[in-house]
């Protein structure tokens, strides 16, 4: 017991250390995605998951941070009331989970998917305008959501106390912030370009480099940046989370011919029919469930 819950301390500590990869490779024999010894104790589940999340994210594997995050979401929001008989562990859940929607709104942005409706909807509630100014590169946002939501950072080595920087303190997170801004800013094109591909099915790459105020060399650089990050490894199955296929969940695919863009919508169209599906066996459950219960209260009148 005590080692099991030792792993995901040590998940902590790489993760506070910065290094995500070792961070991950820790949990290899604990399965996130089934019930463990740790989902008995809610705070542990919480904290595991923020933890994975967050080095999945810093790791740049968007669609499994944000798989992470939506699963945890949903289970806060399905068992709220039942943190709300203590009070510290109230806080301590609702900060996390106050973290975790941020740092899914980052995720979101540099990687747009679609999750869980009731996830997305308290998402726009809460951070629907910053999600906004991401989108248009605006890194001051970025900068604050992560500074709000990312763990406090540790040093791995002792300061020299004989000459202490004032703000040496701050320099792990510093670090990673710059870390995390630069990959921002390699993305920073990205938003407006997957807006352009939207309209067009072929487009000339000289016209669209003008759209964008670029060079045509420059564009090409950024249609081979936007291949290359949108393109995540992408957990599938295994005990460890750290395995993983090469998955893109783009809603536009493209190729060069020459000096012509070809470009393909691969968005899946919405199934409408299993959502009602769901939903009736949902009512039918409802139904059922309320005849027994009145037929057990006739019962015992």
């Amino acid at each position: 017991m005590l080692g099991y819950f030792s792993l995901v301390g040590l998940l902590r500590l790489h993760s506070l250390l910065g290094d995500y990869y070792q961070a991950i490779k820790v949990l290899e024999n604990i399965e996130l995605n089934k019930k463990s010894m740790y989902s008995r104790v809610p705070e542990c589940q919480v904290t595991t998951y923020y933890y994975v999340g967050f080095a999945y994210l810093m790791m740049r594997r968007y669609q499994d941070a944000i798989r992470v995050f939506a699963n945890i979401l949903l289970y806060i929001q399905r068992t709220k009331s039942m943190f709300q008989r203590t009070t510290y562990k109230y806080e301590m859940i609702n900060k996390q989970n106050e973290q975790m929607h941020a740092l899914l709104a980052i995720a979101l942005t540099m990687y747009p998917m679609r999750i869980d409706e009731s996830i997305h909807l308290q998402l726009r509630e809460k951070y629907g305008d910053k999600m906004l100014r991401m989108q248009k590169g605006d890194p001051q946002v970025y900068e604050e959501l992560f500074s709000y939501s990312c763990p406090k950072f540790l040093s791995p080595v002792v300061p020299n106390y004989d000459n202490v920087h004032p703000n040496y303190h701050k320099e792990p997170f510093l670090q990673q912030l710059k870390v995390f801004s630069d990959e921002v800013q390699q993305q920073a094109q990205l938003s407006t370009i997957r807006s352009f591909l939207k309209l067009y099915t072929t487009m000339p790459v000289a016209k669209l480099a003008g759209f964008l105020d670029l060079t045509e060399q420059e564009f090409r650089i950024q249609l081979l940046v936007f291949k290359h990050k949108m393109k995540n490894l992408v957990w599938t199955s295994g005990i460890s989370a750290l395995d993983g296929e090469f998955q893109s969940a783009s809603e536009v695919d493209f190729y060069i011919d020459k000096d012509m863009i070809h470009i393909a919508d691969t968005k899946v169209a919405r199934r409408y029919g299993d959502f009602f599906i769901r939903q009736i066996h949902k009512f039918e459950e409802v139904r059922d469930l309320r005849e027994e219960g009145f037929l057990l209260a006739q019962d015992r009148a």
